[in-house]
């Protein structure tokens, strides 16, 4: 696979030096447009164009890729362990946020924002509480939670929680709003 990109690699610096240079000369005068046009009204310089057209395509596409990883690499959480660097998904830290707060504060009516920040993450919970549940209290234990387990089970480093009480009520049967997927990266 590597050969192959290194392969492709060349080619798009040829065809790229090649049309440049053309276009350099063509654009001096030293070669004139005419005997260009004349040269690709040819067989050959058919069959040129459309190679040239190929590689350029080919070549736009693997900068799409490029780009997709980049996302997907700034998505991600990075912590450097002992041997290398480990990287986590924010779904992933989502998924273990979102058992944290069904578990340890029994709530079943959430959302979680990630945020990346320099190197760490900052958490919005966005939430519902019952009536008989302190909203301070409450919050302020989600985010004592929340900022040492993640940073102890994870490796990133949480650089703040919000919490928001969206509304305060009874649990109605059938109107569960559970874990949402927002990332905003």
């Amino acid at each position: 696979m590597r050969q192959l990109r290194v392969l492709g690699f060349g080619v798009a610096m040829i065809l790229a030096a090649g049309l440049s240079i053309v276009l350099i000369l063509a654009g001096a005068g030293v070669l004139s447009l005419s005997s260009i046009w004349d040269f690709l009204d040819t067989l050959a310089g058919s069959i040129l164009v459309i190679l040239a057209g190929s590689a350029l395509l080919l070549v736009a596409v693997h900068f799409l890729i490029r780009l997709a990883d980049e996302r997907l690499n700034a998505a991600l959480f990075h912590h450097e362990g002992e041997w290398g660097r480990i990287d986590l998904s924010p779904i992933a830290v989502k998924e273990f946020i979102a058992g944290i707060l069904r578990e340890d504060f029994g709530l079943d009516r959430f959302r979680i924002l990630l945020r990346h920040q320099e190197n760490s993450v900052g958490i919005t919970v966005r939430t519902t509480l019952s009536p008989d549940q302190s909203v301070t209290e409450v919050g302020e234990r989600i985010q004592r939670e929340l900022t040492e387990q993640v940073a102890d089970r994870t490796g990133v480093d949480v650089s703040d929680v919000t919490v928001l009480v969206r509304s305060i009520r009874t649990n109605e049967s059938g109107t569960k709003e559970t874990f949402r997927d927002e990332t905003d990266s």
